[in-house]
């Protein structure tokens, strides 16, 4: 039997008395039809941008083989064969001082750090990278013109990223993300940082970040959190942490007599730890994942020293983890670097008075311990340690370096470097680390 009435009839019965279940019908296929003409644009633009990541990527591969790429990437004020953007004057500039300036003087530092050209030439963290390098120069140099390249570089990184997150590979968004909270941590933005650190935690927790990737975040993190006497905002389960220091093959017992400052034991023995780390990224002839996991392992230490002074409420126990982080950033070259004359990374400005207060405050701590730490503290060139080093020598009795190298040594478990034995030789005296010779930073 035919029907009497169209299949779309509810088109035109919108005015009849049973127009309110047609107008439900009307509705779920404007839906419908709206769903499919959305899913068509979707697959539209993934089309386009599929089509544009492989011009972008083919461009890439062809410039992976030149010789001179890294250096380009590094800061070549030409480098048009290598980057996946156009190159300005004012990106240019950038360039140029990212290899003249930022990265020389980043160099120093023990902790290995990627290239620049590990970011410069992903077209997904391109252009926050660039704008960390106009932060730094803003904030250096006083260019208000590299602070508004700043704000655009990124303002366009934020947007690449918006569009990438529903189907980029998450493997591929790190870097971008990193970049990113670079540039954040460079402006004091902690808040926006924080956005960041959160989604590379869960990245990382899903996924799995790369090894240099995932160092080049704790790095970051940790230089802000000392630098704020915070804790660190990137976290990872226990078990990972085990792993991924694993084969660094520390030590587990540094030699000190179990008797000798129980409270403060685990503290110290961290700090070992740390300065064995050290010992094993310097080595040439150790494996690169023994040094990738000693760096993990030392970054590591350093945001557990930064736990135990925020947590704990023992006045001693909390100089002596200030101290050994203190110790530990300078031996890492990590504390006061200078970019185009200005001192950065300087959290000796914050740890030093801090650690002169609770000297003041403590009473009956270990004489050794205090020993040590005024000799620490001596790092910093503020007098005020050599002084009180002085009065403990004396009250002490103790008339010749080799003494107080033993207590020193004794404290940290370890022989000390040549830098460091010639401020012990010079300490009775009363000279500051300024006046006998402060190790490189």
């Amino acid at each position: 039997m035919a029907l009497t009435t169209p299949i779309h009839s509810w088109i035109h019965l919108d005015s009849q008395p049973n127009a309110k279940g047609h107008s439900s019908t009307k509705s779920q296929v404007f839906r419908h039809v709206a769903a499919h003409r959305k899913l068509k644009r979707q697959q539209r633009t993934l089309k386009l941008r599929a089509s544009a990541l492989d011009v972008l990527k083919t461009l890439q591969v062809a410039c992976k083989d030149l010789p001179c790429v890294d250096k380009h990437l590094c800061g070549s004020d030409d480098p048009f064969d290598t980057l996946p953007i156009p190159i300005t004057p004012e990106i240019s500039d950038l360039l140029y001082f990212n290899r003249t300036h930022l990265s020389p003087a980043l160099s120093v530092s023990k902790i290995p750090l990627p290239p620049s050209s590990a970011y410069l030439q992903d077209e997904l963290a391109v252009h926050g990278y660039l704008a960390r390098i106009a932060a730094v120069k803003w904030r250096c140099c006083g260019d208000d013109n590299a602070f508004n390249l700043m704000l655009q570089m990124k303002a366009e990184a934020m947007q690449l990223l918006r569009l990438s997150l529903p189907q980029a590979d998450p493997t591929r968004l790190p870097r971008a993300v990193m970049a990113l909270m670079f540039t954040e941590n460079w402006c004091r933005n902690i808040n926006s940082a924080l956005v960041h650190v959160r989604l590379l935690e869960t990245i990382n927790t899903n996924y799995g970040l790369h090894i240099e990737d995932l160092i080049n975040v704790l790095h970051s993190d940790v230089q802000r959190a000392a630098l704020t006497m915070e804790p660190a905002m990137f976290a990872m389960h226990e078990k990972s942490w085990d792993i991924l220091e694993a084969e660094s093959a520390l030590p587990t017992d540094a030699g000190w007599d179990k008797d000798f400052l129980s409270a403060r034991h685990p503290i110290l023995t961290e700090m070992g730890q740390a300065l064995a780390a050290l010992d094993i990224i310097q080595e040439a002839e150790a494996l690169q994942s023994h040094r990738q996991a000693a760096t993990i392992k030392c970054l590591h230490v350093m945001g557990l020293l930064l736990d135990h002074y925020n947590l704990s409420s023992d006045i001693t126990e909390k100089y002596t983890a200030l101290a050994a982080l203190y110790r530990i950033r300078r031996e890492a070259n990590m504390e006061r670097i200078s970019v185009c004359g200005i001192t950065v990374f300087d959290a000796g400005r914050v740890i030093v008075p801090r650690l002169k207060e609770l000297l003041l405050a403590a009473s009956d701590d270990p004489r050794d311990l205090r020993v040590w730490t005024c000799w620490v503290g001596m790092m910093s060139g503020d007098s005020w340690f050599c002084e009180e080093l002085d009065k403990q020598l004396r009250r002490g009795e103790i008339g010749n370096p080799s003494e107080l190298s033993a207590i020193i040594a004794s404290v940290e478990g370890r022989q000390l470097p040549q830098q460091f034995a010639l401020l012990v030789k010079h300490a009775p005296k009363g000279q500051n680390m300024e006046s006998c010779g402060r190790p490189h930073i």
